[in-house]
């Protein structure tokens, strides 16, 4: 475990959260001196922007009054997590807001290389690497599944009395993403879908779910 303070949040990286970010990074295929060096990189700025993830999140907690948000990374993700009960307007930019403060970041990234350009080769490849991890991992993370971001929004914005309709849309998406990913990524990524996918299936049929954590 790894514990630390930012910005007043108590922020915790559990190393399981390690081991997966290796494996999504091509840990497996990590078999030359220049793939190790690149996979650290990847843990590196990786972490990072998960952190600026869930600062969104925890700070716009902060702004609608809750004062005890604490930061977990774990398994595929991180989780800002509270005690205050959030109204559907809320949880909405409470939401949107982790994804939006990843771009904004990858934005100030694409600024800073813009004006200054690193002499080591290294040192780009890994700025680089956060300014396309936040990108992507944003976009990612607004898609209308459950328990992602723009999960979180879908069901904030279908309602209680619609909850069928957002896990139906998110089961299917998360089908549609596994396919995907099955075609153009790696194993863990179908595992990361595949694992949404059960899930929205299993809480359609009203059965226990597994759990485990990404988004919010």
């Amino acid at each position: 475990m790894i514990r630390f303070h930012l910005l007043g949040f108590p922020i915790v990286i559990h190393w399981f959260f390690w081991v997966n970010c290796a494996l999504l990074g091509g840990a497996l295929d990590a078999g030359s001196p220049e793939k190790l060096q690149a996979l650290i990189g990847f843990l590196i700025v990786a972490c990072a922007s998960i952190v600026i993830h869930e600062l969104g999140h925890a700070l716009v907690m902060r702004h609608f009054g809750d004062r005890q948000v604490s930061i977990l990374l774990y398994a595929f993700g991180g989780l800002a997590r509270g005690n205050r009960w959030l109204s559907r307007q809320e949880d909405v930019f409470v939401s949107a807001a982790g994804p939006f403060t990843q771009l904004a970041a990858a934005v100030v990234m694409w600024w800073v290389l813009d004006a200054w350009k690193p002499g080591s080769p290294l040192v780009y490849y890994t700025l680089r690497s956060f300014q396309e991890i936040s990108i992507f991992w944003a976009l990612l993370n607004l898609l209308p599944i459950i328990p992602l971001d723009g999960g979180h929004i879908s069901r904030a914005l279908f309602g209680p009395m619609r909850q069928r309709a957002s896990l139906t849309l998110s089961l299917a998406c998360s089908v549609g993403m596994a396919v995907y990913a099955f075609q153009y990524f790696n194993t863990m990524s179908v595992i990361f879908f595949g694992m949404f996918a059960w899930n929205n299936y299993k809480e359609l049929r009203g059965e226990p779910q597994v759990q485990w954590m990404a988004g919010r």
